[in-house]
């Protein structure tokens, strides 16, 4: 399981289903642990809403943790950094996705010809 077994072209990147597989399950792991982290601060929530919380945050961590694995196997990190960044994105998903909406929309503002 190793990202230099990986095929790439100009235009597709193509990883083992392994290491997709791991990355989701460390981003999914990020958010479970993001989740307890925020769940300290709840105290009077009902169990259903607790656990529709738990999955919401779960699906935003794996997205984000996508995201930055992404941008790890474009700059060509290792295996290691790429479950790393994977981590981090599960964990800090929402203050990550915060940061590039924000300098996303600063890109598109900067290029737009109507100034």
């Amino acid at each position: 399981m190793s990202i230099s077994n990986h095929i790439e072209t100009s235009e597709v990147v193509l990883l083992e289903m392994e290491i997709l597989v791991t990355v989701v399950a460390t981003g999914a792991w990020g958010g479970f642990v993001s989740y307890l982290i925020k769940s300290g601060k709840k105290k009077n929530e009902s169990i259903q809403k607790g656990i529709m919380s738990c999955l919401t945050q779960i699906v935003i961590s794996c997205f984000t943790s996508l995201l930055l694995s992404a941008i790890a196997v474009e700059k060509g990190f290792n295996f290691n950094m790429v479950l790393l960044s994977a981590g981090i994105g599960g964990v800090f998903a929402a203050p990550i996705l915060k940061f590039l909406g924000e300098k996303l929309k600063k890109s598109i503002e900067d290029n737009s010809p109507l100034k």
